[in-house]
């Protein structure tokens, strides 16, 4: 490592020194199903499959395909007699094939919704219902943990069925899911508001979702939902939240971070939230100049960096302020202050105080800037 002011030199993979020997790249999906969109679009669409297998951590998503599903598929005046919800925790797999083997009553077909499918017992009696699909019935089998596709029954159905995986959304993605949420819904929101409300609320959708409902209900005929909405309704003033943390650490301004960071303490927020979000903050300082040089225009850079775009200008201002040398300490600071925070139990707020002080006020050559 080189004096402070001097340019770190990279590898083609920038690696983060905070997780040294880990290659920073965009993560890939581990199954060979559809995305939860394409799913969607198919059901709108009306292009059915006869099985499909929805499961993942995001109860939200299997909810909401589940729910459009039905909508699509099954007459709102035949539902009594073609669709059946049940779950694998009531039912056992000799019941679930009798209801999958029914015919449809005044209808085309059938739908048969099996939530908590990992807990059915006696899967494997469903593997001849997965080589041979009923015709007239849709399954869908939903389940927040992942299968064991190596077992033959999980094996047939992953070969016969439409695969999705609702796993949670990526941090960069929270911020535009609310946004397209807010607009299929019939308002409009900033980007602000959209950020401001991802740092309220936790990466549960639903939970997101309920904090949606209220603002609809707080701005009434308003057509557009504001940063001041979002605070007013959902959390505690955009003062102290971590998005307005990152950008005074981003700018050095020692006091005004102390008196945030302890604001936040004082309202119960976790350090080890904070910890992990300047984490995340630094991980991007450090890979802005390498991807800047790659990625000309602004949404490519954005996507890269895993940011909403309108931060760019945020990240760029903070990179003056830290050199990389900087930012390897930075990366060290945080790291001593999580080993802390899960070996000795330290005054949360004295915690806080020390790591902000460390960071911000340490003199750098192009700090004054």
């Amino acid at each position: 490592m080189g004096e402070a002011g001097h340019r770190l030199e990279r590898p083609a993979v920038p690696v983060c020194p905070f997780f040294k020997g880990i290659r920073i790249v965009a993560r890939k999906s581990e199954d060979s199903g559809i995305s939860v969109e394409a799913a969607a679009e198919s059901l709108k669409e009306r292009k059915f499959a006869k099985i499909y297998l929805f499961y993942g951590e995001e109860d939200f998503l299997i909810d909401e395909l589940s729910d459009l599903l039905v909508a699509q598929a099954v007459e709102t005046s035949t539902r009594g007699f073609n669709l059946d919800v049940v779950s694998g925790t009531e039912l056992d797999a000799k019941a679930i094939a009798s209801l999958v083997l029914a015919y449809p009553m005044m209808g085309d077909r059938r739908v048969v919704i099996v939530r908590s499918f990992d807990k059915l017992p006696n899967k494997e009696l469903l593997t001849g219902v997965f080589e041979r699909p009923v015709e007239s019935t849709i399954l869908a089998l939903c389940c927040a943990a992942k299968l064991d596709f190596r077992l033959k029954v999980n094996k047939t159905l992953r070969s016969q069925a439409v695969v999705v995986n609702c796993a949670p959304l990526y941090d960069n993605q929270i911020a535009p899911w609310i946004a397209q949420r807010i607009r299929k819904l019939g308002k409009r929101a900033s980007p602000e508001a959209c950020q401001a409300m991802q740092g309220y609320v936790s990466r549960s959708l639903r939970e997101i979702q309920n904090e949606i409902d209220k603002l609809f209900i707080y701005v009434g005929e308003k057509s557009e939902i504001t940063v001041d909405d979002v605070n007013q309704v959902v959390g505690m003033s955009k003062l102290w939240n971590v998005y307005e943390l990152q950008r005074t650490v981003g700018l050095r301004d020692t006091a005004r971070s102390l008196e945030i960071g302890q604001r936040m303490m004082e309202a119960g927020e976790s350090p080890i939230y904070a910890i992990v979000a300047l984490t995340k903050y630094f991980q991007k300082l450090w890979l802005l100049p390498e991807l800047a040089s790659r990625y000309r225009s602004e949404e490519e850079l954005a996507g890269a960096l895993g940011a909403p775009k309108f931060f760019l200008n945020e990240y760029r201002t903070a990179s003056v302020r830290f050199t990389p040398a900087d930012v390897e300490r930075c990366f060290g600071l945080l790291r001593d202050a999580d080993l802390s925070m899960k070996t000795s139990s330290p005054d949360p707020s004295a915690l806080m105080t020390s790591l902000l002080y460390a960071i911000t006020a340490a003199a750098s050559p192009q700090a004054a800037l």
